[in-house]
C-alpha cells in the first residue's frame, strides 16, 4: 500500500501508521485489556473482541470511569466495523477507521487510569 498523504491547508503530512502498524496496535490493544487474540486477526474478530471486553467492563465493575471506558471501546468496535465492510475498498478511508479505533482504546485506557487500581480486564477463558 502506497503511503496516505493527508494536505490540511498547504502543509503536507504523513500519518504515522500505515494498515499493518495499525492492526499490530491494535491486536496489542485488545490483549491488553485480556482478550485471547488469535494468530492474524482481522478487523471484524478484533470488533468482537471488543465487545467481548466491553460486555465483561459493563458487567464486572460498573463505576462510572468503567461504563465510560465501555461506551469508548463500543466506538472502536463500530471503528473496526466499517473497516471490515470496506475490505480492500478505499485504503485511506480504512486507515482513518483504524485510527479512530486505536484513538478510542488509547482515551479508555486513560479512563480506567483514573482509577487508583489500573488492572486490565482478565479473559475468563
Amino acid at each position: 500500500m502506497n503511503d496516505v498523504i493527508v494536505m490540511h491547508g498547504d502543509v503536507e503530512t504523513r500519518p504515522p501508521l500505515d494498515r499493518t502498524e495499525a492492526f499490530t496496535a491494535l491486536e496489542a490493544a485488545v490483549q491488553w485489556w485480556g482478550a485471547d487474540v488469535p494468530e492474524d486477526p482481522g478487523a471484524g474478530e478484533l470488533a468482537q473482541l471488543l465487545n467481548e471486553v466491553v460486555e465483561r467492563l459493563r458487567g464486572g465493575r460498573s463505576n462510572e470511569q468503567s461504563q465510560s471506558a465501555a461506551e469508548l471501546l463500543v466506538q472502536a468496535a463500530e471503528a473496526l466495523r466499517a473497516v471490515a465492510r470496506l475490505g480492500s475498498l478505499l485504503p485511506a478511508i480504512s486507515l482513518w477507521h483504524l485510527r479512530t479505533a486505536l484513538r478510542h482504546e488509547a482515551v479508555a485506557r486513560g479512563r480506567l487510569a483514573e482509577q487508583s487500581d489500573l488492572q486490565p480486564v482478565v479473559s475468563p477463558l
